[in-house]
Formats: C-alpha cells, structure tokens, sequence
C-alpha cells in the first residue's frame, strides 16, 4: 500500500495552504493533497481579509493572486440596526498607525481582494503542486482507516476505482463536510448562530462611493434588514455578489419559498434596492444551479481538533458566521499553524511533546475562532451604535495577554483586517528577522512607548516582579516551525507575556535593586551584539511587564 506522511483531505484554501508550508519548511515529507472536485469550482465567500495575505506571501502564492486581476479590496461599510448613516473602516489605517510610531511595514499586510473564489482557490491549489505536493482532484475521500485507534490512512475513489492510501498523518480540511468532525461525532453548533446564507449574483448593480468605493479600491458593503443582513460584495466590475443572511427559524416559518424571501428582503433594504434598479439577476458560474443559492451558515467548534494520526482546519475544525468576512482567512492563518505544527511534530521523536505541540495548536485554534465568534454574537445580538461596535472590539482583544493602549476604533480596524490576537499575529510577520517582527506586532497592537513616557513614570525607582508573578514556559509560531520561549505569567489570570532571545538577561535586573536605567543600558548593550538578541528595549519591557501586573516599583 502506498504511504504518504501527510495526506491532505480537501483543497479549498485550508488545504492548498497546509500542502504549501509543509512542502516549503519540509520539502522531504511526502504530501498528497484529495480533492473530490475537479478545479476551478464554484464556491461562496468572495470576500478577503488582510490577514490573509501574509500567508500567500509566505507561501510564495501572492504574486498569482495579485497579478490576476482581482478587485483589490479596502475596507468595509456598515449600515447596522437603526443608524442608517454609513460607516466602516479601511486596511490602510494600520499602516497609518505604525508609520506615526517610525516604523515601516510592507503592504502586504494592508491588501486584499474581491475575490472569484473558483479562480481564487484554483490558484492556491495549483501553486501547492509546484511546491511539491501531490495533487489529485476527482478524489472523493470516504473514511479514515483506523488501526488501534490511531488513524493510518483513508479510503478514496476517483478514476481508478475505490483506493486505499497509508498516511503517518491525515489532515482534514474538506471544509464543512467535516470529514473526521462527522465520523468521530466532535462538532458543537450554536444554536444562537443557526444561519442560512442565501444569495446571488447581478449584473449591471450600480457603484455608489460611500457603500463601496472605487472600482479599483473597493469595500465590502453590509446593511440590516428586518430580517436580518445583506452583503454587497464587487466580484467584478459589472457584477456584484449579493447575499441574505437570516436565522434558521425565519425560513422555517415562511411560508414563501427562499427565492422570494431573498428578494423581498432586497426590495425592503432601501440602500440595497437603490442600486438595483437596471440590474439582471443570473448564474454567474457554470456549475450554478439555481438564480439564487441557499447554504446553512452553521455557527459551531470542534471538541477536538487533533488526535492519533489526524488533525483538522479550516471550516472542518470550525466556522464562525460570515459578517467579519473571516472564513478564508482563518483557513489560510490556521491552515500555516497546522502546517508549523506538522513541521515541528515530524522533527520531534517525544511523544510527550508532539502532544504539546497538538495542544498548543488546538488553544491557538479555539483563542481564533472565539475573537470571530464573540464578535458576530454581538452583532447579532443588539442594534447599536458604531461606536459599540469599536468598543466590543477592544473588550475582544482585552482578553488576549496584557491591555491594549489601543482606543476602540483603532481595536476594531485591527479585528476586522483579520488581526484578533496579538500572541498569534507574530508568525503573519514571519518573513522579518524576529526582533524586527516582534516590534511591528507590538507596534500592531498599541503597546509601542516613548522613552520620555517611560521616564515618567518609572525613572529613579527601583523595579521589582509582583511577588505571584511566575516564570513558566510558552510556545509561539515563528518561520516553519513551533519555538519554545520563557513566559512571565500571573497564575490565576489570563495574562502572560512571552520573552524573547535574550531577554531573559533582561529580566535578571527586575529584581528590587535595579531601575529603569539599568535595563535601558543593559538592552542598549545586547542590541549593539552582532546577534541583535532582545527584542524590546528596557522601556518597553518595563511597560509590558506592568500591563500585565507583574510589575511592582519603589
């Protein structure tokens, strides 16, 4: 029987992207990539987040996707509840935010696209092959084969006939279908979040500037219904991607049919209907079955997200609810955890610490997908003002390691470009040497502090660890692979803040003798070293220990 190390269920942007990484940071594992359709397919979700395209930069697919001719995306606008006044955000405020802090980032972090998504994932598979994965579409997975509880291989058919294949390890990225989460029975729904999607596309829709922008610099325009809420999405210059999104119980007790609840919810939604009026509905692709489609946008996690010889991403493992637009892009950014973990995993001969490995990736799944959950929730949950939203944004990130010198409009942008964590984010910069990405992540997420304010508050006096702070172990993800670092953490709370090479040394000097200077000098010293080892100077140190609690002054 043929053996593969990696055997890759679905080739959706999950798995193209799994394929990719773990054929780049190890090009000697075997990879084999099961599609059961044959590319380029049709599939919903038109929409990017610029979360996503540090990954395609990574994976060396981002010159494809942006010499293709994809509308480039810049933002959104919102009509929510009952302020009818448009309002939204765009990308290229957190350029903006940086650049008044000194620092440069690429754009690559503040760009993404309208995307078709038949062309869109046929680029992504395409590009897993020339990376070395083997790539078969046509191939219907059935089940796994299980030996002794452990996962060894799965059963396909394609144009051979029915097949079996070995596998050291089956990744399950065949989206909603949910392979593994069906044949074990770990998915949770919530009920909360038991949407239909129904949706279609027109042709000759008007562009209005406040709802979308420009053709060249376009956004995603989503406003409320009695019913529920509708996308305006720019595929293309002269067709649009409409989409009703409603709860379950709503169709259940219509008595009208799908169709003609989708329209008349467009005729009721004045800033939609409005742009309308010499448009064509039609059947944009050639696998489109009907004028107006209908998908169930189950809000639901996975129990479990990895076991022995398996493990799942992409909306296998989860999916949220598509208001944030977040859906490709946390299975591009999950799908580059999956692929550093199977990376790491295939280095490892301890079984103890593969299994920290698969649990690290696990928390890190959960921590992704709740920011996404928490948000939609609230969105669903109340009509309120613009400035609700911003803030509910910040309360999100608030639950990440230390406070955020963030204002709400500023957490929200970063929320909704696809940067929900500041632990995770890190390994988006994972092209940057890592002192330099540590400082753009920080810098990112509000925490970046001027030596004068520092001064401020902490010159003179004498710098000291509150005494239940703790020093313990962590894990990150950084360029290919799983790295150990040293973690302060406060038992009790969910705060921690993650040390970096040669900070350690740094921390030697919080010890009730030493002051701010001490630190300052100390740093300056490490990063005159050829080996550029800390990457927070004294200051920063200082302010991030006392964000967390873990820093006490005399």
């Amino acid at each position: 029987m043929t053996h593969y190390d990696v055997v890759i269920a679905g080739g959706g942007p999950a798995g193209s992207t799994v394929a990719s990484l773990v054929k780049k940071y190890a090009p000697h594992l075997r990879v084999l990539v099961l599609e059961k359709a044959i590319f380029p397919r049709h599939h919903i979700g038109e929409s990017m987040l610029a979360g996503a395209t540090p990954i395609l930069r990574e994976t060396g697919a981002y010159d494809a996707v942006d010499k293709h001719g994809f509308i480039e995306k810049l933002g959104a606008s919102f009509v929510w509840g009952k302020q009818r006044e448009p309002w939204g955000f765009e990308f290229n405020q957190l350029i903006s935010q940086l650049a008044a802090q000194g620092r440069t980032v690429s754009d690559t972090f503040v760009k993404a696209w309208q995307v078709r998504r038949d062309e869109y994932d046929h680029i992504l598979l395409k590009h897993a092959a020339e990376m070395g994965a083997e790539v078969r579409e046509g191939a219907h997975v059935h089940k796994p084969i299980i030996d002794n509880g452990r996962v060894v291989g799965v059963e396909f058919s394609d144009d051979g006939g029915r097949q079996t294949i070995e596998s050291s390890l089956l990744m399950d990225c065949t989206g909603q279908d949910s392979l593994l989460g069906r044949a074990f029975d770990l998915r949770d729904y919530d009920e909360n979040m038991n949407n239909y999607a129904l949706y279609g596309y027109w042709k000759g829709a008007k562009w209005r500037f406040e709802y979308v922008g420009h053709p060249e610099l376009s956004r995603i325009f989503i406003a409320t219904t009695p019913r529920g809420w509708i996308w305006y999405i720019p595929v293309s210059p002269d067709v649009m991607s409409i989409g009703f999104v409603t709860h379950r119980s709503v169709l259940k007790d219509m008595d009208e049919g799908p169709e003609e609840l989708y329209l008349e919810e467009i005729r009721n939604c004045p800033e939609i209907y409005g742009l309308l009026d010499k448009a064509e509905l039609f059947r944009y692709f050639p696998d489109q079955k009907r004028d107006v489609v209908s998908i169930q946008d189950w809000s639901y996690t996975s129990r479990q997200m990895a076991g022995a010889g398996w493990a799942m991403c992409g909306d296998a493992a989860g999916f949220v609810d598509p208001i944030l637009s977040s859906g490709a892009m946390l299975a591009q950014e999950l799908g580059q955890k999956a692929a550093y973990t199977i990376n790491s995993v295939f280095r490892s001969g301890d079984d103890a610490q593969i299994t920290s490995y698969w649990d690290f990736y696990q928390d890190t799944y959960r921590t992704n997908l709740q920011a996404y959950r928490d948000m939609a929730a609230f969105w669903y949950s109340n009509n309120f003002t613009m400035e609700t939203w911003w803030w509910q944004a910040r309360r999100t990130l608030h639950a990440d390691e230390n406070r955020l010198n963030l204002s709400d409009g500023e957490a929200f942008t970063r929320v909704a470009s696809g940067y929900a964590n500041r632990t995770e984010s890190l390994s988006l910069f994972g092209s940057y040497p890592i002192h330099e990405a540590q400082k753009l992540v920080d810098g990112l997420f509000g925490t970046a502090v001027s030596d004068a304010d520092a001064n401020a508050k902490y010159a003179g006096r004498k710098l000291n660890l509150h005494s239940s702070a703790r020093m313990g172990s962590g894990m990150y993800y950084f360029q290919g692979m799983i790295r150990n670092t040293r973690r302060v953490i406060m038992p009790g709370t969910p705060r921690y803040l993650d040390l970096h090479p040669g900070e350690e040394i740094l921390m030697r000097l919080v010890d009730g003798e030493h002051t701010l200077d001490d630190l300052n000098n100390a740093a300056n010293e490490m990063l005159g070293m050829r080996a550029r080892m800390p990457v927070r100077t004294g200051s920063e140190l200082v302010v991030q220990l006392d964000e967390i609690g873990a820093l006490v002054t005399t």
